[in-house]
C-alpha cells in the first residue's frame, strides 16, 4: 500500500451526515491537496434497493417481483403434522391464494 505524509498542513472535514465526532471511526471519502490545506469530504452512503419487493404475502403464498421484470409465486412451508391436515383442502386454499395473488399483476 502507498501513503503519502503530508506535513504542516490544515485539514478541513466536510461532513454529509452530523455525526459524533468525539469518537474515532473510519469513514469513506475522499482526501484532496489545494496548496498547504487538505479538504476530506465524506462519500454519501446509499442503500441497496430492495431485492425483489413482495407484491403478495399469505398464509401459504407469496408473490414477488423480480428485478429481470417477472413475477414469482413461492410456495411456503406446509406443516402435515397438523392433527386436521387435509390434502384437499390445503390444494384448495393454495389455490386461492394463488388467484388472489395473480390478481394483483393483472
Amino acid at each position: 500500500m502507498f501513503k503519502k505524509i503530508f506535513s504542516n498542513v490544515s485539514l478541513q472535514v466536510v461532513m454529509q451526515e452530523p455525526e459524533v465526532v468525539n469518537q474515532p471511526m473510519c469513514l469513506a471519502g475522499v482526501l484532496s491537496k489545494n496548496g498547504d490545506e487538505c479538504r476530506f469530504e465524506q462519500s454519501v452512503k446509499q442503500k441497496r434497493p430492495r431485492r425483489n419487493p413482495k407484491l403478495y404475502e399469505g398464509q401459504y403464498v407469496s408473490l414477488v417481483h423480480r428485478s429481470d421484470g417477472k413475477y414469482a409465486c413461492t410456495l411456503k412451508c406446509i406443516n402435515d403434522k397438523e392433527k386436521d391436515f387435509d390434502h384437499h383442502t390445503l390444494a384448495f386454499r393454495i389455490y386461492l391464494e394463488l388467484i388472489s395473488a395473480l390478481e394483483i399483476i393483472r
